[in-house]
């Protein structure tokens, strides 16, 4: 059982500020007129920054009470993985048909060159908000890959931005217990890579809980496993437990899920008479992680690691540098699909 390294820092890194260099603002206005604008910008500040994005990461917003969060989110990102950025606040309305521009083009210097990222907030009502797609296109980056990032849902089936996507980030703690949403994800998976941020943000969890099995003494007890309990939200919880059926090659029968505020997994397992209990939890709302490992006639292992804080925009840019597919969470979530049929 493998999973990446842990990482104790609770501290947020301090970035370098960001500048803006330059902004436009336009209601009811045209996408050329969106892209006049924004190609402007970029003439008239050439000179401050060198553009160093690395993809077209499109965020898609529906919910109004989540467009600010978004948006800054957004904004943070660009300090640590510099892209073009469009964020689309849909209107599930057919009053007032239009669009309102917000573009921006931002410097940022951190030890090394100045580099330049852009984002463009395009607020949509009435027909426009059905084809999406129409919209993104004329920003896209020639050759670099396009992330459509939806925070709280799941697109329908026939939604045109898969066509235009590389990638599709989602966040299935976000989603909720949703009719269906572990399959739909599976399904959506089938069609282009996906990349869920309650899996990147449940990586110190694993990595902890693979560690407890290093030792000598830990290591016979994975092939003698008895109960697993995982808790959590729903969608981590359940992700978790898939991947330890998946690599512990248990049945259902062995595990055992349920709801709460924060995670917690325990391991018990049997081997030549002794029982071994192993535990890697997060106790109430402190910002840390206990470890332990108990076993019959053998050591008592206890560690508390302190969790490294996890900003929206960190989580995103971890799930932005691992645009290759994993094998690893499909093999979860295929253990979590079975979890809840």
């Amino acid at each position: 059982m493998t999973a990446d390294g842990p990482r104790s820092d609770d501290a947020e890194p301090k970035s370098a500020p960001i500048t803006t260099l330059g902004s436009w603002e336009g209601d009811g206005v045209t996408v050329a007129q969106i892209a006049a604008a924004l190609s402007e910008l970029r003439r008239h500040e050439q000179r401050a920054a060198v553009r160093t994005s690395v993809l077209t990461l499109v965020a898609v917003v529906r919910d109004p009470e989540i467009v600010d969060v978004t948006i800054d989110t957004v904004r943070e990102l660009g300090a640590r993985h510099p892209s073009r950025t469009l964020v689309l606040v849909v209107a599930d309305t057919d009053d007032d048909p239009g669009i309102d521009a917000i573009v921006s083009v931002h410097s940022l210097r951190d030890q090394g060159p100045t580099v330049c990222f852009e984002d463009v907030v395009l607020r949509v009502r009435g027909p426009a908000r059905w084809h999406l797609d129409s919209l993104i296109e004329p920003f896209t980056l020639p050759d670099l890959p396009v992330a459509v990032w939806l925070p709280n849902r799941l697109p329908s089936p026939g939604d045109p931005l898969l066509r235009t996507a590389d990638r599709l980030v989602v966040d299935t703690r976000a989603i909720g217990d949703q009719p269906d949403s572990l399959a739909q994800v599976a399904r959506l998976l089938r069609r282009l890579p996906v990349t869920d941020l309650s899996w990147v943000r449940i990586a110190p969890w694993r990595s902890l809980l693979a560690g407890l099995f290093e030792g000598h003494a830990s290591r016979p007890f994975l092939d003698h496993v008895t109960r697993v309990e995982v808790a959590g939200h729903y969608g981590p919880r359940h992700l978790l437990a898939g991947w330890l059926m998946a690599t512990l090659e248990l049945t259902r029968a062995h595990v055992h899920i349920e709801e709460a505020e924060h995670v917690s997994i325990h391991i018990s397992a049997e081997h030549e008479g002794r029982v071994g209990r192993f535990a890697v939890a997060r106790p109430a709302a402190e910002r840390v992680i206990h470890s332990s490992v108990e076993i019959d006639d053998g050591p008592t292992i206890d560690q508390t690691w302190r969790l490294r804080a996890r900003w929206p925009s960190r989580s995103l840019a971890d799930a932005l540098t691992r645009m290759g597919d994993d094998p690893v969470y499909r093999r979860a979530l295929r253990g979590a699909l079975e979890l809840v049929s």
